[in-house]
């Protein structure tokens, strides 16, 4: 019983590292036609600050911008009409999904640039990496009511 026993994990085990070797696999035939990235994104473990991603060839960095402007205090936001509105204009942005403008100028946003990349695989691979809606709850149940609004 025991050996059977450890077979069959062992199996099962195999079949996660064989099925987790795949998907990297995937994610390397689908990242591979990107030449170049940019932009910005939120990351859950860091929501006050806007990270900017840069990729070129094998290069790859993200760094810390600041805060979003939604975790900005209003004092501290330009008083030129015209920079303001441009602000303004991110909020509007955002979809109404998440929270009615609740999460501010927070967002993912990255362009990509390559040859003959698939916008549908590059986007499903992308989306794995979001939080789920149940997670988002949790998320913001978990966080700082400060940190978020």
């Amino acid at each position: 019983a025991g050996a059977g026993a450890g077979a069959g994990a062992g199996t099962e085990q195999g079949t996660a590292a064989g099925d987790s070797a795949k998907e990297a696999s995937d994610a390397k035939k689908t990242m591979h036609s990107i030449i170049r990235s940019k932009g910005f994104v939120w990351l859950a473990n860091l929501p006050q600050n806007i990270h900017y991603w840069s990729h070129a060839g094998h290069y790859f960095s993200l760094e810390g911008l600041g805060n979003w402007w939604v975790a900005t205090n209003p004092a501290e936001w330009p008083r030129n009409r015209e920079e303001l509105d441009k602000i303004l204009a991110d909020f509007e942005r955002v979809p109404e999904n998440l929270g009615s403008g609740r999460f501010g100028d927070r967002r993912q946003e990255i362009v990509f640039i390559g040859i003959d990349m698939e916008q549908e695989a590059i986007e499903a691979l992308l989306d794995r990496c979001l939080l789920t809606e149940d997670e988002m709850k949790i998320y913001i149940q978990r966080i700082r009511p400060d940190s978020i609004v």
